[in-house]
């Protein structure tokens, strides 16, 4: 005869034996976890600002800066002349200014003046800014304390890490790489079915194709010029408008050598008949000899254009770099252009001179106008003058430069590159006036920014419409982050060599720590419970 009390009491230690098994932590050893890297287009070109890491299915408890060290080798070598001195090749470590654990991620934010966060590099001969080839590493100091996603302590551990070197950038990944042959490459950004207008940007020398790569990108990341008018703010003002950001075969300069103002014209006029565009709402902009491209559009295309946005219009140095400098007779025709033209420039340009430049295009426009003068004072970024005639056509903002000498003056502009919130005062290259103009910066005498009186500007021809007003600023939000692998959609993402961390061991993915490792004891208990149960009752029959 079987023994009950016998038999409860094996059964009772068997489920404390099962239940204790149920709460170890079970985790796996020099397990390996991915990391993403994210990028944003800021005012002195794309910068690396964080790294995502997915630890699949545990929790990170309270990581720290000083349990990372993240390094970075940036190289254009194999795409420059080895002679070529590269600003923007790197070999170093980043500078971390915060790390946050979102629940089964960790994002390690950096500091972007840390002299290791772009994704350029500007060749000295070359005079060019070209993609750099980038290879980031992320190394763990210190063991991790470990949770369960339902919040029950594994302990600790130290990870391999595994980075995704493409870069994820949501506002370049708004525009697609559209490619000509015989023709000029441009990225374009597709507003939708509804929009009707079209704004064009030239962007500057340093953005030129380098050795006929095709890269048709580096006008996409060496400053806003191309993103600004694909943001919402840019978006509202223009009431929805596409963006073409074309890419200079090599240099605007070469406008008239190379045909390229005839090419321009007809790709323009293709996305116009193609997306429905008004013929009266198409806008122009660009900088430096990019202001110099779109000058010698307005020359050529003179009733083509409702209104342009010219900075620092690099006209002096043009006959000195393959171009023409335009005549005064050339500029005295676009008198006869409805297109509305407002010129933006550093008071003191060490690189193309203001007088010679913005300031003449300007003086050559006002004829005997009477003319409006604005003083706008700024409390981070540079204060500027705006002069404008009294039929609202033409204007001319010129910023305050640190000092009247234009070797040594600069502009000033307000960043938050150490990402703690609050801007801080930084100072750049005084010919980088276009960054004003993109942040819809200057301002007419009644209060209209450059992209406003842009928008609303009434050609004689045009009929009446409600001017947009302009909008309050709100906070920014991160959409969902698209790669734009510093390649064009038509290429192929170059291979990336694997980080050291996961070239040392064979690694494995972490054991799941979830429900499964749960369940099963206990439905080994109950069949031992039932399997008792029956022997119990077979024996007392």
């Amino acid at each position: 005869m079987i023994n009950i009390k016998r038999v409860l009491a094996i059964a009772a230690a068997t489920m404390l034996s099962v239940s204790s098994l149920a709460g170890v932590p079970v985790h796996a050893v020099d397990a390996a976890v991915n990391a993403k890297l994210y990028g944003r287009v800021e005012d002195n070109g794309q910068a690396i600002y964080k790294a995502v890491i997915d630890y699949d299915n545990v929790k990170i408890v309270d990581p720290k800066a000083e349990d990372f060290t993240v390094h970075v080798k940036a190289t254009t070598e194999g795409k420059r002349d080895a002679d070529d001195t590269a600003y923007g090749d790197f070999d170093k470590d980043r500078k971390i200014v915060k790390v946050e654990s979102k629940g089964n991620q960790v994002e390690i934010y950096f500091d972007e003046a840390d002299g290791a966060a772009g994704t350029l590099s500007y060749l000295a001969k070359g005079a060019r800014n070209i993609p750099s080839d980038i290879t980031y590493t992320i190394t763990q100091n210190n063991p991790l304390a470990l949770t369960s996603m339902d919040g029950r302590e594994l302990g600790s551990q130290v990870f391999e890490y595994k980075v995704d070197n493409t870069v994820y950038d949501d506002e370049v990944a708004k525009f697609k790489s559209v490619k000509v042959d015989n023709g000029i490459n441009y990225q374009l950004y597709d507003a939708g079915k509804d929009a009707d207008s079209l704004i064009v940007w030239f962007h500057g020398n340093g953005e030129g194709d380098y050795r006929q790569s095709g890269n048709n990108i580096a006008q996409v990341l060496a400053n806003r010029g191309t993103v600004a008018w694909a943001t919402d703010e840019a978006q509202s003002i223009f009431g929805k408008s596409h963006v073409m950001a074309f890419q200079a075969p090599d240099t605007w300069y070469y406008a008239n050598k190379d045909n390229l103002l005839e090419k321009a014209y007809n790709e323009i006029q293709e996305v116009v008949s193609q997306k429905g565009v008004n013929p009266k709402k198409i806008y122009v902009s660009g900088c430096s000899a990019g202001g110099y491209m779109t000058t010698r559009m307005l020359i050529k295309y003179p009733n083509y254009f409702k209104a342009a946005m010219i900075n620092c219009p690099a006209l002096d140095v043009a006959s000195k770099r393959g171009g023409e400098t335009p005549t005064d007779e050339e500029l005295e025709s676009l008198l006869k252009s409805p297109t509305a033209i407002w010129l933006v420039q550093g008071e003191n340009d060490g690189t193309v001179n203001t007088d010679d430049c913005a300031a003449r295009i300007f003086d050559t426009l006002i004829g005997t106008q009477e003319i409006k003068t604005t003083r706008v004072d700024q409390e981070l970024d540079s204060g500027f003058t705006t002069y404008e005639t009294s039929d609202n056509k033409y204007k001319l903002t010129l910023y305050d430069t640190t000092d009247t000498d234009r070797t040594k003056a600069k502009l000033k502009f307000g960043e938050d590159f150490d990402q703690d919130g609050v801007k801080t005062q930084v100072e750049f290259s005084n010919h980088w006036s276009w960054i004003y103009t993109l942040r819809n910066n200057p301002k007419a005498a009644n209060g209209d920014h450059i992209w406003n009186w842009a928008a609303n500007y009434k050609q004689p021809s045009q009929e009446e419409n409600k001017p947009t007003p302009t909008p309050e600023p709100k906070p920014t939000q991160q959409p969902e982050q698209k790669p734009t692998n510093n390649q064009t959609p038509t290429q192929k993402p170059e291979t990336k060599q694997p980080t050291k961390a996961s070239n040392t061991k064979t690694t494995k993915k972490a054991v799941k720590t979830g429900d499964a490792t749960i369940v099963l004891p206990f439905v080994l208990l109950v069949i031992i419970g039932l399997a008792g149960m029956l022997v119990f009752k077979k024996r007392h029959n």
